[in-house]
């Protein structure tokens, strides 16, 4: 019987990398302003409060959450226990009870990331500080120095940055796919069983007529073969 599972769990698996790979770049950039800002010029130590983080914190928190759910999804999945290939409306309720808080959560992170990106220069984020000043340099950046007194690795991190929002959006997408996928799966499965419960009554009945004609002493017969 055709059903939507493998492909679910490809979307999970898919969406589970995905948000690692946020955490790690996500991480990373967050590290890097965190041991540099006191010290490296480009991040202007004197104005510490002009940088707003909470995207970037956001970003992570909402990659981490995707990993739970998504996690718990696999597992009652794969464990035998929970036998979730025979019992197709179970599994579409955990699909759901997994997707939708994902869903919910990193569409409110992409919307909370874009408007602060949207409040500079007032305000920077640590994405549209690195992209603005990437490809910047003054006097002193120009003698062999340091990266962490200058701006040489903004364009890491500003791909870095772009990753994490663009690979959120990515991850959204995806936890709307499996729900749609659990919807359809179940509606397959249930009709599916539903078709096989019919076939096998139409089979048993054909069985008992049989077994009733033959009691009743009625048998088949063919007709001799031509000489």
């Amino acid at each position: 019987m055709f059903n939507l599972r493998i492909p679910l769990l490809v979307l999970v698996g898919l969406s589970i990398a995905f948000s690692i790979c946020i955490i790690g770049t996500a991480s990373h950039t967050l590290a890097v302003y965190n041991s540099q800002r006191d010290s490296n010029p480009w991040w202007m130590p004197l104005w510490p409060d002009h940088f707003d983080t909470n995207g970037t914190k956001s970003l992570i928190g909402s990659a981490v959450a995707v990993v739970l759910f998504d996690a718990i999804y696999l597992v009652v999945y794969l464990v035998p226990t929970f036998d979730t290939p025979s019992r197709p409306t179970f599994n579409a309720l955990v699909a759901l009870a997994t997707a939708l808080p994902c869903a919910i959560v990193t569409l409110a992170t992409l919307v909370y990331a874009h408007i602060l990106n949207h409040n500079a220069p007032a305000t920077d984020t640590l994405q549209t500080w690195t992209c603005a000043f990437r490809s910047s340099s003054t006097a002193v950046d120009q003698l062999d120095v340091s990266s962490s007194v200058s701006n040489q690795q903004f364009t890491q991190l500003c791909h870095e940055s772009k990753f994490a929002l663009y690979g959120t959006l990515v991850v959204f997408l995806f936890q709307g796919f499996v729900m749609a996928g659990a919807v359809v799966n179940w509606g397959l499965e249930k009709w599916g069983s539903h078709k096989e419960k019919k076939n096998g009554k139409v089979l048993g009945d054909q069985g008992s007529d049989n077994v009733h004609m033959v009691g009743m002493g009625v048998y088949e017969t063919k007709p001799p073969h031509a000489a």
